[in-house]
């Protein structure tokens, strides 16, 4: 491989990683190193060829190249929640062109060489993820994480859970509290003997950042929070939290 190819595919490969986790930490997901590492390697893989392939091919690379890395980087539970990833991405894609653009004008600067956009986005990237860990660390230092045990099935399961005053959730038809569980959490409270539909008693509206979704939920015995007993409800949710299993309601603790 010639220095000059070695230098677009790093280039390329630094701008997509930028874009790639800029998307993610814009909508709040949490970053799939995997995912997100394929998705900008192939980015960058396809930009290297975008040049040489003929003209009907770079039409379907402008097409289809930008939806394949997002459905790539993340994963969805929707068709609008992919929608939504996708149109930051596509609108970062063209900030970024843009902004380059403009501060090379204004400083005299040929920002869109390879070198120096490569080691750009990079700087970028680096800055974007220390913030974000910045920020990550101080709300673990102002959040609550508890231990809590929880009853179902006849056995007690031991884990960490999230105390938030904002989870008001409440089944309907009970009046029930309705704490949140992982997906990892979720697979360990559904009795493995039994189908899962057969365990569902109902659904729950939850709003989020990215929209609302309707969560299945499962009766659970009981939820000890220190000294404080609850029957609840257990929503099944489709994603792993960072530092604790489960989200208590309000009212638990």
């Amino acid at each position: 491989m010639s220095v000059y190819v070695e230098v677009v595919l790093l280039n390329n490969l630094a701008v997509d990683a930028l874009l790639v986790t800029a998307t993610l930490y814009a909508r709040r997901r949490k970053v799939h190193r995997f995912r997100a590492a394929l998705a900008a390697a192939m980015g960058a893989a396809v930009a290297v060829g975008y040049a040489v392939v003929p003209l009907p091919w770079q039409i379907v690379i402008r097409v289809l190249l930008a939806p394949i890395m997002t459905l790539t980087f993340d994963k969805y539970t929707s068709v609008k929640d992919f929608l939504c990833s996708f149109a930051v991405f596509a609108a970062l894609t063209f900030a970024l062109g843009g902004a380059v653009s403009g501060i090379g004008y204004l400083v005299g600067v040929e920002l869109e060489g390879y070198l120096v956009l490569g080691l750009t986005a990079f700087g970028a990237l680096v800055l974007v993820v220390g913030l974000r860990f910045i920020v990550k660390a101080r709300a673990k230092r102002v959040r609550k994480v508890c231990d809590i045990v929880i009853c179902i099935h006849g056995k007690e399961i031991r884990t960490r859970a999230l105390c938030d005053s904002g989870n008001t959730l409440t089944d309907t038809v009970s009046g029930l509290p309705v704490i949140i569980a992982s997906e990892k959490f979720s697979s360990v409270i559904v009795d493995e003997n039994r189908a899962k539909s057969e365990q569902i008693e109902g659904f729950v509206e939850l709003k989020t950042v990215n929209g609302n979704a309707s969560l299945p939920i499962v009766g659970i015995d009981e939820v000890t929070v220190g000294d404080k007993k609850s029957k609840a409800y257990a929503a099944l949710s489709e994603r792993d939290f960072d530092g604790y299993e489960v989200i208590l309601q309000n009212t638990m603790f």
